[in-house]
């Protein structure tokens, strides 16, 4: 016997929607630091005359090359 849907995407489905999905399209994502490492990264963006945006941006990537 065949189980129907509601029609719905579960949240699976919609978590492996998001991932296939255009890496051209950005989100805003939240993420909780120290006061300490939001200075850091304050400061670099200023040595480097971009902003914390930017910082934080190419940090990740480096890392999911990893």
């Amino acid at each position: 016997m065949i189980k129907l849907k509601a029609g719905r995407p579960s949240k699976k489905d919609k978590a492996i929607a998001s991932v296939q999905k255009s890496h051209g399209e950005t989100i805003r994502m939240n993420v909780n630091i120290t006061k300490s490492l939001h200075r850091k990264i304050k400061q670099k963006a200023l040595d480097e005359d971009t902003n914390v945006a930017t910082i934080v941006r190419e940090a990740l990537e480096k890392h999911m090359k990893k």
